[in-house]
């Protein structure tokens, strides 16, 4: 009796104990995937953040498999293999993206897949997955840290600057702690005030019309002067302008006319005949002149003539006379003889 119960203790904890063994294999089994119908697809990233084989691939909040396999291929290019549940797979299309998450702020990570377009076709065993980058908690709290570090030290210069204002150094420190400064800007201040009041005082004289400036700015008699000046200048310049037309026209006529003076100026011919007359006529006096020393000098003019004393008059010069040479005979003034009455 009492080995029977021994027996029967025995069957009953060996009964137990493979219950539990097969509930937990279909525990294990069902979080792996392994008593259902599933497809493989895949996905390369550059950088799986601490992905691990077994980790929970999720799609719209839903866990739908797991992780199966990590290789490196490259040295930027890691492939993750993915086993999906396929009662889901009607709602994961071709470019339906996946990235890497984190299931709370201290939990481990997750494979995320979002939906798709469905005019791309539904995901089959064996596709590529595109990637898309996720949030990524570590890098968030690792630029948090350098962002605190750089506060640090914005915070410790802070306290360096206000440290040097509160001591006095530098010219904000000055201003902030010396009155010197202030002081002297308030003489400067003072003197500006003066010399606007200056600028006033004479601002005001001109608009009395005080002096030569104010009368300047508002008489109207210096402007009408003025005018008239302009007015007068105006005239002086339109005749000036005739005066050049007509010596204009004169030049012109006398380049161009038909006269003895543009014929004096342009004819060639005509002034090398102006030359021959001229040397004529002076190669004429000159032959009168000879002509009348040669009387003057013969004895008939010496008989008829009244001869003055030698003594008391003297001799006339003789010139003489070159061929070429210019003679210029002044006129003698003569009265002439009344013409009597008949």
């Amino acid at each position: 009796m009492e080995k029977t119960k021994k027996t029967l203790r025995l069957g009953i904890f060996i009964a137990s104990a493979l219950i539990l063994f097969v509930v937990a294999i279909y525990l294990i089994g069902s979080k792996q995937n392994l008593f259902s119908s599933n497809i493989e697809v895949h996905a390369s990233f550059k950088d799986i953040r601490g992905l691990m084989p077994g980790n929970i691939v999720r799609f719209a909040g839903i866990n739908i498999g797991t992780v199966n396999d990590i290789r490196v291929v490259a040295d930027t290019s890691v492939i993750v293999s993915m086993t999906i549940r396929e009662t889901y797979t009607d709602f994961i299309y071709k470019n339906s993206s996946v990235q890497i998450g984190q299931e709370g702020l201290m939990g481990g990570k997750i494979v995320l897949i979002s939906t798709g377009d469905p005019a791309t076709g539904k995901v089959e065993d064996g596709d590529y997955l595109p990637v898309s980058e996720g949030i990524d908690i570590q890098a968030m709290i690792a630029q948090a840290t350098e962002m605190l570090d750089e506060a640090r030290g914005t915070v410790a210069n802070l306290r360096s600057i206000t440290g040097k204002f509160d001591t006095g150094d530098g010219d904000i420190a000055r201003l902030l702690n010396d009155s010197d400064l202030t002081t002297a800007l308030a003489k400067a201040s003072k003197s500006l005030n003066a010399s606007l009041s200056d600028v006033n005082g004479i601002t005001t004289k001109i608009n009395n019309g005080q002096g030569d400036l104010g009368k300047l700015v508002n008489d109207d008699s210096i402007t009408t002067q003025l005018n008239l000046i302009s007015a007068n200048l105006s005239s002086i310049t339109n005749k000036a302008d005739s005066v050049v037309n007509q010596l204009h026209q004169t030049a012109y006529t006398i380049n161009n006319g038909e006269g003895i003076l543009p014929r004096l100026l342009n004819d060639k011919q005509m002034g090398l005949t102006v030359d021959t007359v001229i040397t004529n006529v002076d190669q004429g006096v000159i032959e009168i002149t000879n002509a009348a020393e040669t009387i003057a000098n013969s004895w008939i003019f010496r008989l008829f003539s009244k001869k003055k004393d030698k003594k008391n008059d003297p001799q006339p010069e003789t010139i003489k006379l070159n061929e070429g040479d210019t003679i210029i005979i002044r006129p003698v003034n003569r009265s002439i003889p009344e013409t009597p009455e008949e």
